[in-house]
């Protein structure tokens, strides 16, 4: 039986041995294929930046959780995905080695983001540390808030 075409390429798309060379490649022949090179754990971070400003909602919410997304791009996509971010192990890294990154997190976006119970520990320490009375305010109000007292 031979496979038809797509399907020997959403294949492709979605195998983690596929080359990063190709991947950009397959990325940008559809949707379909960029959706699953952005869930691709191969996916490089080159392409990865450019499916994060995709059109495609899916598209942005699978770079969001690939934990091969760059911590710039991670950020940008902070705000309309809070969980999946929060949950990417990339983020932890960020906030552990980066985390004059995390200043550019919106204070509204703060708030929001210290109710999750996914929040890594390593962000929260950083909020709770953070100079703005507002973000320590928020905190406080915080489920996590226990991990502070």
């Amino acid at each position: 039986m031979i496979l038809p075409a797509c399907v020997i390429l959403q294949q492709e798309a979605a195998n983690s041995t596929t080359s990063s060379e190709r991947l950009v490649e397959l990325a940008q022949k559809s949707i379909e294929l960029a959706r699953l090179v952005a869930n691709n754990s191969n996916a490089p971070t080159e392409v990865l930046k450019t499916l994060g400003r995709s059109a495609d909602v899916a598209t942005r919410n699978l770079v969001a959780t690939n934990p091969n997304t760059p911590g710039e791009t991670l950020i940008k996509l902070l705000n309309e995905f809070p969980k999946p971010v929060l949950s990417n192990p990339q983020f932890s890294v960020l906030c552990s080695n980066y985390p004059q990154l995390l200043d550019q997190i919106p204070l509204s976006t703060l708030r929001l983001l210290v109710q999750f119970n996914a929040a890594p520990e390593s962000f929260l320490k950083w909020v709770a540390n953070h100079p703005n009375p507002d973000v320590l305010a928020v905190l406080k109000l915080s489920p996590n808030v226990h991990l502070f007292n």
